[in-house]
């Protein structure tokens, strides 16, 4: 008896693929329309954001009280010029040549290069009048955005025409090096990222799921064909990006190459379906309507609950997560639609060649995965899911700079700049209401142990009060410090990595006890890996929630349901364990893995138990139809991430790991373990309420 979720899905998605088999040209013509339009919303309309902040909602209050320091005294998200020599006086020389050329450049509000001071008066003083690290051998400038807001628009043009700047003084003619670092070029380097080597790696993992696909059906033409209908699922996903949210980030560009390895699993299970029907004399048409029917109720159960999985991260509290499960929920589930209406629609048009496909009882595969079945390999899978448990979860990377592409020369100088001078791109930002104030909280960040410096404006008030200040550059100076309303900022350099766990709880611990709203990207970030555990802990246990609902639903028996799941949350386990063993942390990335791991392994699952239900209890049937399909599923899923584990930004190459050890182990517990308890929990003499149909 089916269950009432299973006769929808025939009754729904078998309705599809009919019409389309009796209006092919009409569907395919709708297709062309649909690819033209979306193709011209992306080229209009969509665009890139790179800047963290696009990742969060801004009226949060971290964010907001961020956001409202930068409107005041100009963004502490500047770009830090850094130039490297063997002497001070050429450094010095190009560093003031550069302050009077940057300010020129469209974009910049502000550059810090010295102190606007005589250099007669700075030295009577005792103080320097430029920004040298401790050994002398770097110079660095602080060129802040005129953009408080750091916005996608504005950040490229800012950075190339300081770049361009520097360029035209022709630095290298006098033996020094210059580089560029902080926020701005981090932001710039992942955009450069998702057009380059995201675009390229997508394209990888499309043409590796297309040779696997073209190696499991030893031919060329029916892969095209499900080939070119996923890509219109994923031009049409675009055209939905266009739309809402209106751009892509860093995090939701992702979605064409989860889509690339999920959406191929539908056209998979159709063309196997169709060649084991063909294989027995049925015409191709019919193949195509008996198969859809026939598989409906495994498909549209493994597309609401993979979709499901990514909408949950609507409500993660984290927008770069909730666009993401947005595009990549709706991506799923327009591959569904594509495959059962475009894919049978060209099957009509451009059929496959009459040659005759292998039966089920043919196929190697299935009797290698029967020859499989031993209890000895399933009690060393039962080991190593509860030796997983043991190993515990792998431990939890905060530090934003092992985020960033190896070999990254922004963060490399980030990291000299930390060690080797009491300035840092990173820094805890007050505001408070006056000259007296400025200088009591100066005079007990002094006294901190994590406070390498402090820089505010009244440890000028001598200089000042003596006319030494350049007119010319100590009102943009001024500005940093001091806003219209009279308020003072003062800035607190960490004395250690930031970006180090135990070093940052204590830099911000003392911060906040000092001033509850202090801000600067140290808050900023943490704030962000908070709200990712947050986001982690919600997704998860409503993602699982809903996986067991919808599969309870779709099978209406607890058992079956249950061993259907069963796989995905052992291969979940096992995912944190190989994740401690191998040596790979998590990181804020990371945290997508988990609801997407449970959306996409249950569908090997589901659809092992619905054949073998439908066989009633044949293993060897099951095996050689939906056993040879989820394997071929799983591999080409697996090439989909596999392609982004190579990436050299290290944030996306570990969530794409981490996601092809959840799917890996999920599929190896599918096929090797799976099985053997369907044998044992739901003996043949159970069948009485089998669905009615049978497989061709």
């Amino acid at each position: 008896m089916s269950s009432r979720l299973a006769a929808f899905w025939e009754r729904r998605l078998g309705g599809l693929v009919e019409l389309a088999l009796r209006r092919p040209r009409t569907v395919l013509a709708i297709a062309g329309v649909v690819a033209a339009l979306s193709g011209a919303l992306v080229v209009t309309r969509l665009e890139l954001r790179s800047s963290n902040l696009d990742l969060i909602d801004p009226r949060l209050p971290e964010i907001a009280r961020f956001r409202d320091f930068a409107a005041r005294f100009g963004t502490p998200n500047v770009l830090i010029v850094a130039l490297e020599g063997e002497e001070r006086v050429r450094l010095a020389r190009l560093a003031d040549r550069l302050a009077s050329a940057l300010p020129r450049v469209t974009g910049v509000r502000s550059v810090l290069a010295r102190l606007p001071f005589r250099d007669e008066t700075l030295a009577a003083f005792g103080v320097a009048p430029h920004f040298f690290s401790d050994d002398g051998r770097r110079l660095y400038l602080f060129v802040q955005p005129a953009d408080a807001d750091s916005a996608a628009a504005t950040i490229a043009p800012f950075v190339a025409g300081v770049r361009a700047a520097v360029a035209a003084l022709a630095p290298e003619r006098e033996g020094i090096r210059v580089g560029f670092t902080g926020l701005p070029q981090y932001a710039l380097d992942d955009r450069d990222f998702v057009r380059r080597d995201l675009s390229r790696l997508s394209a990888l993992s499309f043409a590796l799921v297309a040779a696997l696909f073209v190696a499991g059906f030893r031919g060329v033409r029916q892969p095209l064909l499900a080939m070119a209908t996923l890509a219109l699922a994923a031009l049409a996903t675009a055209g939905v990006a266009a739309l809402a949210p209106g751009h892509l980030t860093l995090v939701s560009a992702f979605f064409f190459s989860i889509l690339f390895g999920l959406g191929i699993d539908f056209a998979v299970h159709l063309l196997d379906a169709v060649a084991e029907r063909r294989a027995l004399g049925e015409r191709l048409e019919p193949a195509i309507a008996g198969s859809a029917r026939f598989l409906a109720p495994g498909l549209g159960t493994g597309a609401a609950t993979t979709a499901l999985s990514f909408f949950v991260l609507l409500v993660s509290g984290f927008r770069g997560f909730a666009e993401l499960g947005w595009l990549a929920g709706v991506g799923v589930l327009l591959a569904l639609l594509a495959t059962l209406t475009v894919l049978p629609a060209a099957l009509c048009l451009l059929p496959p060649s009459s040659a005759r496909p292998r039966a089920a009882h043919e196929r190697r595969t299935g009797r290698w995965l029967l020859a499989a079945q031993r209890p000895g390999i399933a009690l060393a899978l039962f080991g190593i899911a509860a030796g997983s448990l043991l190993v515990g979860p792998p431990p939890f990377d905060g530090n934003y700079l092992n985020l960033e592409p190896a070999g990254s020369e922004a963060v490399r100088l980030e990291r000299e700049m930390v060690r080797g001078s009491t300035f840092a791109p990173q820094f805890a930002a007050f505001v408070v209401a006056d000259a007296a104030a400025a200088r009591r909280l100066a005079a007990e960040l002094r006294r901190e142990e994590t406070v390498a410096s402090v820089r505010t404006l009244t440890d000028l008030a001598p200089l000042v009060g003596l006319g030494a200040a350049l007119p010319e550059a100590f009102e943009g100076f001024r500005s940093l410090f001091v806003d219209p309303e009279g308020r003072h900022a003062v800035y607190a350099y960490p004395a250690g990595d930031v970006w180090e766990p135990g070093f940052q709880q204590r830099f911000l611990d003392a911060m906040r006890r000092l001033d509850p709203e202090v801000t600067g990207m140290p808050f900023v970030g943490r704030f962000l890996v908070d709200r990712s555990h947050r986001a982690l802990r919600r997704t998860v246990w409503l993602a699982a929630a809903l996986l067991v609902a919808v599969v309870l639903a779709d099978f209406a028996r607890p058992t079956a349901a249950l061993l259907a799941t069963l796989p995905t949350f052992l291969g979940l386990m096992v995912q944190l364990g190989a994740m401690r063993l191998l040596g790979v942390p998590l990181n804020p990335l990371d945290i997508l893995a988990f609801p997407v791991v449970l959306g996409i392994a249950e569908d090997s699952g589901v659809h092992l138990v619905h054949r073998y239900l439908a066989e009633r209890g044949d293993l060897a049937r099951t095996l050689a139809g939906a056993g040879r399909t989820v394997l071929l599923c799983g591999v080409t899923t697996l090439a989909g991430f596999g392609g982004l584990a190579a990436a050299t930004h290290r944030g996306l190459a570990s969530f794409a790991l981490a996601l092809a050890l959840g799917v890996a182990a999920a599929l190896v517990f599918s096929l090797l373990l799976l099985p053997q308890l369907l044998r044992f929990a739901l003996p043949r003499a159970g069948f009485a309420e089998g669905r009615a149909e049978e497989p061709a």
